[in-house]
């Protein structure tokens, strides 16, 4: 192809809060900011909506039933006239293998491992038409079998930029009603020990397991809240087990969608997730870059960026006790929560900057027009 720049079109299913929406969004912003033509095409809307408009991020929605999706789907690719469509989940691949029909775009999809255990799965014509299929981490690249992929995967991992807080840690903590201590405080000391889980309420996020763990460590008499951050199919459950469990706003406060994550980090003095499986979650990149201590699963692609006792706590899936007692350690040992933190920061900024992966994936487009 004979320019430097290119019309690229993002397809994905929603403009809800998760971090592979988060991550579209960034992704066509920082290819803007570096000349190209990138702009989004949703099936649904949601709360990031107005996000991107506020970014000046192209942006169309697909509004009303099948027929008129699908010529909504038309139009819009024929105005783009893109050379990348580049599909972040299976139901936009469906959506986006269209967009190729039409105008012979490039086709790229993005597995953020949510082929398994959340939505559908593609058809075999679907990557047939796909050019090329990018694995956010090793792990998802060596499962694409499961889903159909037989060959052309590559992997680029999931990197971050580091959004700034607007607020200061003291202000945000007193807003939610906790002390304003600097630093985590150690158990028992009177200071609060706040956790934070940012997720989409999904049963492969373990959430259930997180409140299990909360409600022994309040049987312990260890003093630790924890953030819950986000929406989904899963809320009314699992808001019902934290009232079953007599944690629900006390060591579990859920705070719904929130546009102020990094404000949220910011307060935390550690981040967990017990997810049952991952991709390469951002979410744990972006606690790890902010010096928060992290205790997750070793699913997915999170051994890859987590090494155990090095970056961060790995405990075994679906175990509420094992959870409970790294949390525990953590609010006990102020100086292991530090020193984790700053291993963790130190490995996010070497290997998973943003800008570095977003010159991987305009390497990748660039190899295919």
């Amino acid at each position: 192809m004979g320019t430097s720049t290119l019309r690229i079109v993002h397809a994905v299913s929603s403009l809800n809060g998760g971090g592979m929406e988060h991550f579209v969004l960034r992704l066509a912003e920082a290819q803007r900011r570096h000349g190209h033509d990138a702009s989004i095409l949703a099936l649904r809307g949601g709360p990031l909506e107005d996000l991107a408009r506020q970014r000046a991020l192209p942006l169309t929605v697909l509004r009303g039933g099948l027929p008129a999706r699908v010529a909504h789907t038309a139009l819009a690719f024929a105005r783009r006239r893109p050379h990348i469509i580049h599909a972040h989940n299976p139901t936009s691949l469906h959506y986006a293998t269209v967009g190729k029909l039409l105008t012979r775009a490039r086709l790229v999809f993005t597995d953020h491992a949510q082929t398994r255990g959340i939505i559908r799965v593609p058809s075999r014509f679907e990557w047939r038409e796909t050019d090329a299929v990018v694995g956010c981490s090793q792990d998802t690249a060596d499962k694409s079998g499961a889903t159909g992929v037989a060959s052309n995967i590559s992997v680029i991992h999931n990197g971050i930029d580091i959004t700034p807080a607007r607020r200061a840690r003291e202000e945000v903590r007193a807003e939610l009603g906790f002390d304003a201590g600097a630093a985590p405080a150690p158990a028992g000391s009177g200071g609060a020990f706040l956790g934070i889980m940012p997720a989409a309420f999904h049963p492969v996020k373990g959430h259930d397991v997180l409140l299990r763990a909360l409600a022994r460590l309040r049987h312990r008499g260890v003093a630790v809240t924890v953030l819950i951050v986000g929406d989904g199919d899963e809320r009314d459950r699992i808001h019902g087990l934290a009232r079953e469990l007599g944690i629900h706003g006390k060591e579990a406060r859920f705070l719904g969608f929130r546009k102020d994550v990094p404000d949220l980090l910011v307060a935390a003095d550690f981040f967990v997730l017990p997810s049952r499986d991952e991709g390469l979650p951002l979410a744990v990149l972006e606690a790890m870059a902010r010096r928060l201590p992290v205790v997750v699963t070793p699913v997915g692609g999170v051994p890859e960026v987590v090494r155990d006792e090095e970056h961060g706590l790995l405990v075994p899936v679906d175990a509420p006790d094992a959870l409970a007692d790294a949390i525990e350690r953590l609010a006990r040992d102020p100086a292991l929560g530090r020193r984790l933190g700053e291993a963790g920061h130190v490995r996010v900024r070497d290997d998973f900057s943003f800008e570095r992966m977003t010159r991987k994936y305009e390497q990748l487009y660039f190899s295919l027009t």
